[in-house]
């Protein structure tokens, strides 16, 4: 039985006790270079902002860069956690706004060779973490690699960034045949980014929405548009979100935009493990579609 209460999602277990759910939100794209990170890091911290507490994950799990973006540094990384047994909470480190952050480790040979080893580890220590958040934000690995594709399967609710590049475009409607192929109903969010209007951001979203309605039988939503700003380059040059340091912007708004349209969208948040990792070994054992 769910309910909510205040900000939280709740669900009582077996024994009648209220076990707080929380939220999974996948950021994503088709290719790299196209803001994902960036987009990221400001979801989470306006999201924060709005009174609900957030875990930033970087599940780039092993060539993270958050820590780029928002100028944070970690002496600890989930590596450590599946190494040397240090504790989830004791890697997670206070990020700006107010946010959480769960670093990724670098690049790693025995995790990329032990990736399930790896997430098992994982879920045992997610276990003993008492999760006080509303919200967790991913911030994946661009494209369908199979790591990337089942982070998106453990979420709730997914934006994908799209840019008018037309790699960018094949790449992500390839990403969403991908996730269609399996599921059929979790909210998926286009976020058309450096585009140079608002209008050029919606065209690319109801193109984008007319190929998925024809070929995949399926649709889309709209996260809106994000204009090519100069701005934005010189906040990830210094570190610095916009969202906190340009709070009038243009950009700010359309991370407000994109906020209120992904919380608003309901999803299926009742019956699955709230462990993030758990959920993430499962939906490896998934058989997707690849012939994309």
């Amino acid at each position: 039985m769910l309910q909510r209460f205040g900000n939280a999602i709740l669900e009582k277990d077996k024994t009648g006790v209220n076990e707080k759910r929380c939220e999974v939100i996948a950021v994503t794209s088709g290719k790299g270079g196209v803001g994902k990170s960036t987009i990221s890091a400001n979801v989470a911290i306006n999201l924060q902002q709005m009174n609900r507490r957030v875990l930033l994950v970087d599940a780039d799990i092993h060539l993270g860069n958050i820590d780029l973006i928002l100028g944070t540094r970690s002496r600890l990384t989930i590596a450590d956690v599946v190494k040397d047994g240090v504790e989830l909470e004791d890697i997670i480190i206070k990020g700006p706004g107010g946010i959480d952050i769960l670093p990724a480790s670098s690049a790693s040979l025995d995790l990329i060779q032990s990736e399930d080893a790896f997430l098992k580890k994982l879920a045992a220590a997610f276990s003993r973490f008492d999760n006080p958040y509303d919200y967790m934000i991913l911030d994946t690995g661009a494209g369908i690699a199979r790591n990337v594709v089942s982070f998106l399967f453990s979420a709730h609710k997914i934006i994908l960034v799209i840019t008018p590049d037309p790699a960018s475009i094949t790449d992500a409607y390839a990403v969403i045949k991908v996730v269609r192929s399996i599921d059929k109903e979790i909210p998926i969010f286009m976020t058309s980014n450096m585009v140079s209007s608002a209008d050029e951001g919606e065209i690319l979203f109801k193109k984008m929405n007319l190929m998925v309605q024809k070929f995949l039988e399926s649709r889309i939503l709209f996260g809106g548009s994000i204009l090519r700003d100069d701005l934005i380059g010189r906040s990830i040059k210094v570190q610095k979100p916009f969202v906190l340091h340009h709070p009038n912007s243009g950009s700010t708004t359309a991370i407000r935009v994109l906020n209120r349209r992904v919380l608003h969208a309901s999803s299926n948040i009742g019956t699955e493990s709230n462990n993030l990792f758990e959920r993430l070994l499962s939906t490896k054992k998934i058989q997707f579609e690849w012939n994309v």
